[in-house]
C-alpha cells in the first residue's frame, strides 16, 4: 500500500519500496488496459508478464514462509495479548504457505491463458478464412 510519499526521504526497506512500486504499476496497467483497443499481441505480452508476477509472488511468499517459520526463534509477542504468539505465527507460516500453493495454481491458469491466445492470429476482414466471432470457421 502506497505511503504518499512523495517529496520526503522513503527510509522503507528497498523489498517494500520496490513492492510498493510493482503494485502502483500494475494498478496503471488495469487502467491503461480498460482503455486499450483489444489486441491479441498486447494480450499475449500481457500474460507473459502476468505469469512471471505470479511466479515472482509465489516465490516471494514461500521466502516469507521460510522467514516467519524461524522469526519464532527471536523473543516474540501478540500485540492484542490473547493468542499465543507461537500459535500466530504458525497461522501466518500456514496462511503463506496457502497463499504460495494458490499463486501456483493461478500461475498454471495463467500460463495455460498466454498459450492459448498465443495460438491467435487475425486475418483482415477480406481475407478467405477470416471469422466474426465464436462459431465462426476454425
Amino acid at each position: 500500500m502506497s505511503t504518499g510519499r512523495k517529496h520526503e526521504r522513503d527510509d522503507r526497506p528497498e523489498a517494500v519500496r520496490q513492492a510498493d512500486r510493482g503494485a502502483r504499476t500494475w494498478r496503471a496497467v488495469v487502467h491503461a488496459q480498460r482503455t486499450a483497443t483489444p489486441d491479441h499481441a498486447d494480450f499475449y505480452a500481457l500474460a507473459g508478464e502476468v505469469v512471471d508476477t505470479l511466479a515472482s509472488l509465489e516465490a516471494l511468499a514461500r521466502v516469507l514462509t521460510r522467514q516467519v517459520d524461524r522469526y519464532a526463534e527471536q523473543s516474540v509477542y501478540d500485540d492484542s495479548g490473547t493468542v499465543d504468539p507461537f500459535e500466530r505465527l504458525a497461522d501466518a507460516a500456514d496462511e503463506s504457505e496457502a497463499l504460495a500453493r494458490a499463486l501456483y495454481g493461478a500461475g498454471r491458469h495463467a500460463n495455460r491463458f498466454w498459450s492459448a491466445i498465443g495460438h491467435i492470429g487475425v486475418r483482415d476482414a477480406g481475407e478467405p478464412g477470416a471469422t466474426s466471432g465464436p462459431g465462426g470457421a476454425r
